[in-house]
């Protein structure tokens, strides 16, 4: 049966000299594999280079179950990216949030609150003209929500501690090393409390930012099992010192 959706491209790997696969993040089915014959090709009738990093895409497929492939009938591009490609901090953002997603989505069924996240989120970084260097973090805190491990409880002067491995803020220094320090505990009520929308009134120092991604990062590993080996962050944490 054929059927429209929106997508969010992950991944390719060539097929052939001339196929290549495409993992989309679809608005109706979760995560699939599509199958694009001759995309390689010069007169291709559906171009390769539609297919990049997290690229914004109106789908018509086909869907048959249990079927690792899937057949692409029609592509088209919902929207072009403009401020993106030609800026190098964007761009890093782009890849960081890529291999995140990459590592992070497991789901094969209709998510739409999750995609409609996901949009926005690229949306905002193509469309942010400045003061989009905390997107990547506040997009950890809210992507959290979704995979389970959104922290709980707020910080106060009687819960001034944040237990990374129940995710809640907590009165007392827990009997393990994963917990922040009160200032760090700060620093993640801010970004709970923060959004797409209020990244202006965010006002963090280059060390803060690299600190609170890579506290971010640590508590992504605590409570997922395959966070190992991340590349992108090191890119990102240099761009924005």
């Amino acid at each position: 049966m054929l059927h429209k959706t929106r997508g969010i491209v992950l991944r390719t790997v060539d097929y052939s000299d001339t196929s290549l696969i495409a993992k989309i993040y679809t608005e109706q089915f979760g995560i699939q594999s599509y199958l694009i014959k001759g995309a390689h090709r010069k007169n291709a009738s559906i171009k390769a280079n539609l297919f990049q990093p997290l690229a914004l895409l109106e789908l018509q497929v086909y869907k048959k179950e249990k079927k690792q492939l899937q057949i692409l009938k029609e592509v088209g591009a919902e929207a072009h990216f403009v401020s993106i490609p030609h800026d190098p901090a964007k761009t890093s953002i782009l890849f960081f949030l890529n291999e995140i997603l990459l590592k992070c989505l497991q789901e094969e069924e209709e998510n739409s609150e999750l995609f409609s996240f996901l949009h926005e989120t690229i949306q905002t970084l193509d469309a942010t003209e400045k003061n989009f260097s905390n997107l990547h973090l506040i997009f950890l805190v809210r992507f959290s929500r979704f995979l389970g491990f959104f922290p709980q409880g707020n910080y106060s002067d009687a819960n001034s501690v944040f237990d990374l491995r129940e995710g809640m803020y907590v009165s007392r220094e827990p009997m393990h090393a994963d917990f922040l320090t009160k200032e760090n505990s700060k620093l993640i009520s801010k970004l709970i409390f923060s959004n797409y929308y209020s990244m202006d009134n965010l006002a963090l120092s280059g060390k803060e930012r690299k600190n609170l991604l890579d506290i971010l990062l640590r508590y992504y590993e605590l409570h997922l099992s395959n966070m190992e080996s991340m590349i992108s962050h090191k890119v990102l944490a240099q761009v924005f010192l």
